[in-house]
């Protein structure tokens, strides 16, 4: 599968995981810990997917979704968090956000979620 995923994750270890399992499956990835980071690469960058978790430390993951609407940068989004907070998920899928999925996430089920929405 040819698929180009940007990571955007505070957590370092946990982003640096998913980044190393999708690459071993062929996936191509890159990684942020920031908003500001994310949206210089999504400024730079083509991507099939964002994959982002909703509690960044500069800007709501949910936020940077909303800019992106805003910039016209049309990709599948896929918006992570701890809490499932129904308000977050209405926005997320008002956005066009493909799917809403609760952290802790394994690798495994990423993979299998950006192939079946691929």
């Amino acid at each position: 599968m040819d698929l180009k995923v940007l990571i955007v994750e505070d957590d370092v270890v946990f982003c640096k995981l998913l980044t190393k399992y999708l690459k071993n499956n062929g996936i191509q990835t890159k990684d942020a810990q920031t908003a500001e980071t994310a949206k210089a690469l999504l400024k730079g960058e083509n991507f099939d997917f964002i994959v982002i978790d909703n509690k960044l430390p500069d800007e709501d993951g949910i936020e940077v979704l909303e800019w992106m609407s805003q910039e016209k940068i049309s990709i599948k989004k896929i918006l992570m968090s701890r809490f499932e907070d129904e308000k977050i998920i209405q926005r997320a899928t008002d956005i066009g956000v493909k799917r809403f999925v609760k952290k802790p996430l394994k690798p495994t089920a990423l993979l299998d979620l950006l192939q079946e929405l691929g």
